[in-house]
């Protein structure tokens, strides 16, 4: 019997799940026994992992105490019911949704960037997974902060249909074929997705920002314990079917020079620069078959000389931004089980 801490994946069927178990079998991540629990629909399927074929079983009846870990990536309303009781049981909880973001005692962690969260994690047993473009952003930023604190951090976030999940997948590729047959891209009042850009990605606030903007902005505050950062970010939905874009630009309390910041990516765990930015380099529908970084180009400081620095990131946001930092933070809290 293995003497490894066991390990429970809730939403093992989705697009995250299926990112999140293809790379624990990459890294060979150290565990007993592992558990795919789903909602009923899904009960019996049977998926492949690490070689091994494993049988999904449903949420509603698994034991948490047979497991260490317990990682949800099932969405906000399963993880407020479940959760919960998976920690009353004993588990230790990593939630990939936003139902737990914002509770001031609840440890949002982002691998690499504030890993020295992870003790609090464990005494509370129960962290939440930052939100895959909050990731993508702060391990851009993070080795910017070893040349300068950070004054004003500026966002222009490009969404693919993929942060909606399987559904966003599928819709875009409804919309898409509808409009090259030469009907309408949908039957009903759906807003239109394929072939447009739309400037407005989340619930409408009464601020004017938008619910996907908030969420970047108070996150990155979190993340790096600056809730005095100036962050400003705007969303668009782009149609794009996998793959997130962040325009970044940075202001710092001393000028963030070009040399200096390429130097400290180079460093930097989860990054990968582009040379010259040229072409489709920097493209996440390459990326899907690579290994799930974050890529970096058009890095350039501002003409006015005013020490800003500017760039653009990319990234798989279902393999990069949920599924890696998942599982390195898995691989954190299962070495302290």
């Amino acid at each position: 019997m293995s003497m490894e801490p066991g390990l429970a994946v809730v939403g093992a069927t989705g697009l995250v799940g299926d990112a999140l178990l293809e790379q624990l079998a990459q890294r060979k991540v150290p565990y007993g026994e592992l558990f795919l629990l789903a909602s009923e629909e899904s009960e019996g399927t049977s998926l492949r992992v690490g070689g091994r074929s494993l049988t999904v079983q449903r949420l509603d009846g698994f034991d948490f105490s047979r497991v260490a870990l317990v990682v949800f990536a099932a969405g906000a309303a399963v993880s407020q019911e479940w959760a919960p009781r998976a920690v009353d049981a004993g588990a230790m909880v990593l939630d990939l949704s936003p139902a737990f973001r914002y509770e001031p005692d609840v440890p949002l962690l982002v691998a690499g960037v504030n890993d020295e969260q992870i003790p609090a994690a464990r005494e509370r047993n129960l962290a939440a997974a930052a939100d895959a473009a909050t990731v993508q952003l702060m391990l851009a930023l993070k080795p910017l902060m070893a040349i300068s604190e950070l004054q004003r951090v500026t966002v222009t976030q490009l969404q693919a249909a993929s942060s909606s999940g399987r559904n966003g997948v599928e819709r875009l590729a409804r919309q898409s074929a509808r409009l090259l047959n030469g009907m309408d891209a949908s039957e009903g009042a759906e807003p239109q997705y394929a072939f447009n850009v739309v400037p407005t990605v989340g619930r409408l606030q009464d601020n004017g920002y938008t619910s996907e903007e908030l969420k970047l902005m108070l996150e990155a505050r979190r993340v790096l314990g600056r809730p005095d950062l100036a962050v400003d970010v705007s969303c668009v939905q782009v149609p794009v079917f996998h793959g997130l874009s962040q325009v970044v630009v940075v202001r710092g309390g001393l000028p963030i020079g070009l040399a200096q910041a390429q130097a400290c990516w180079d460093e930097a765990p989860g990054l990968a620069q582009d040379e010259g930015g040229e072409g489709d380099g920097a493209s996440p529908v390459r990326q899907v078959k690579e290994e799930p970084l974050v890529r970096l180009a058009r890095a350039r400081e501002d003409v006015d000389g005013q020490g800003e620095l500017s760039f653009w990131t990319v990234a798989d946001n279902i393999k990069a931004g949920a599924a890696r930092n998942a599982v390195l933070l898995v691989e954190q809290l299962l070495a302290g089980a």
